[in-house]
């Protein structure tokens, strides 16, 4: 199957050879045999932990074999994700954990409708050309040294993805950084490498900033919202400074594992880009004007809100983003036909997420998975806790949805934290920060396959330049959230 994003082709074959060469033996078998050993092996463990005699509440021996065969589905991506989401809902009431309203109460959670207003939003920067003449207009105003056009391509690219798919704006980026890298005299390939792997870091990085950045960040967020208070603002006040942190720290690496001799470059098309677009359209100034007071009340909506008499409730971010979303289409910015493109399946998938997180809370699996770990690390201090739950993040999000790793992890790390008797705001953020750190394979997330699937950049490429970034970054993550949580300015 071929799909087109962003004027870039992905064929289903090629994204499945990018599989990891220890996987190789099984890739061996023909293609109904490992469909039907992907799809059934959950399935089996699920059975066996269901029947096994274990010395557990039964609760907890059904909710972990619930949570064993929907991380294995997950991992294996022998269903679609979506599809895999309806299924622990369907599982949870079949083993009684909850009864139907309870177990399908977290796809209506805040934080779904909050993440469905953002990329509405994203939909209106897409159709009217927001994001296009933001990247040339500041990548214009940087100049034509090749740092300081690195760090446009980064900075772009981050800011973007704050708001908008992280997929869309490397899709929106790739065009412009290799004709911008085709200006080179030589070093044009070792070029289009840096920059794509810039854009590809940048987006990942940008995406960590907002709590709309990213599914994990939704994920993350309703979870801690239910143990402590915990807000958009709150997510801002950490992700924000930290992304600025990771930006300048991975623009400084890339230069240093990319060495280009070329130091200047020929930037005169994007300004000629720039100037063909003409004056902003009227699409465009609606966008902006519904989008930069919709990013004030996020920040601000609570004390404006108190200033006025209006409910709290009223000035949330959920319903400041649902509120800006019909604004886009009361003034005509949208249509629906164009909702239509935007990836409804991720609301599934955070949905089921706070599902099986709410069903090992409730059963207790999530208590007792977390008194095993806590009787090998009780002893650890919290900084290597945290070092320990940032490596294993990073190491599960480099090859499986990092969406599906936040879902996993956070509920026995809430739960852990309990054991711990500490704030779960120091495991579970160190978590949802480091899966987006899932840039050393090419199959850790969506917009590196894009890159990848140009064939500018190679394995090695990726693995190099992601590796030299993702282990300081992983530093500088626990670094913050220790910092951010321990002091109480999260």
């Amino acid at each position: 199957m071929k799909t087109l994003i962003g004027g870039v082709e992905l064929f289903g074959a090629e994204i499945a050879e990018l599989a990891p060469s220890f996987f190789k033996p099984f890739a061996k078998l023909p293609k109904l045999a490992q469909k039907s050993i992907k799809l059934s092996l959950p399935f089996v463990f699920l059975v066996l932990l269901t029947i096994a005699p274990l010395e557990l509440d039964q609760q907890v021996q059904y909710a972990l074999a619930i949570f064993v065969c929907i991380s294995m589905l997950w991992t294996f991506g022998a269903l679609p994700l979506p599809v895999t989401a309806l299924l622990v809902p369907v599982l949870l009431t079949f083993y009684g954990i909850f009864p139907t309203d309870e177990a399908l109460m977290p796809f209506a959670d805040p934080v779904v409708y909050l993440l469905m207003g953002g990329l509405i939003l994203a939909e209106a920067f897409r159709k009217h050309g927001v994001d296009r003449r933001l990247a040339y207009l500041i990548v214009s105003r940087f100049g034509g040294e090749v740092s300081k056009i690195l760090l446009s391509f980064m900075l772009v690219s981050a800011m973007l993805s704050m708001w908008i798919s992280n997929t869309a704006t490397v899709a929106l980026l790739i065009p412009v950084v290799l004709g911008i890298a085709s200006r080179a005299e030589k070093d044009k390939a070792r070029l289009s490498v840096l920059f794509m792997i810039g854009i590809g870091i940048g987006s990942a990085i940008g995406g960590m900033a907002t709590v709309t950045g990213s599914a994990p960040n939704a994920v993350a967020s309703a979870l801690l919202a239910k143990e402590t208070a915990w807000s958009f603002v709150d997510w801002m006040k950490l992700g924000l400074p930290t992304s600025l942190v990771l930006l300048v720290m991975a623009w400084a690496i890339l230069q240093k594992v990319f060495r280009i001799e070329t130091k200047t470059l020929d930037i005169v098309p994007i300004r000629k880009e720039l100037t063909e677009m003409g004056r902003m359209s009227a699409g465009e100034k609606k966008t902006i004007g519904i989008f930069l007071p919709t990013v004030a009340l996020w920040v601000v909506g609570a004390n404006i809100g108190e200033l006025f008499g209006v409910p709290p409730s009223f000035m949330s971010a959920t319903i400041v983003a649902l509120g800006a979303s019909v604004l886009l289409f009361a003034t005509r910015t949208l249509e629906w036909q164009d909702a239509r493109t935007i990836s409804w399946d991720i609301f599934l998938v955070i949905g089921a997420g706070l599902a099986l997180g709410e069903g090992l809370q409730q059963s207790g699996a999530a208590q007792w998975m977390a008194d095993i770990i806590t009787s090998v690390t009780g002893d650890f201090h919290i900084l290597v806790i945290m070092l320990i739950v940032a490596a294993v993040s990073v190491g599960l999000s480099n090859f499986m949805s990092n969406t599906a790793t936040a879902a996993i992890l956070a509920p026995v790390l809430i739960g852990m934290s309990s054991a711990l008797g500490i704030d779960p705001k120091f495991l579970v953020l160190v978590c949802a920060m480091s899966v987006s750190l899932s840039f050393v394979t090419p199959i850790g997330t969506p917009p590196f396959t894009l890159i990848f699937s140009t064939g500018m950049v190679s394995r090695r490429d990726i693995a190099v330049g992601g590796i030299r970034v993702a282990l300081p970054a992983m530093l500088v993550v626990v670094a913050m959230v220790y910092l951010m949580v321990e002091f109480g300015l999260v």
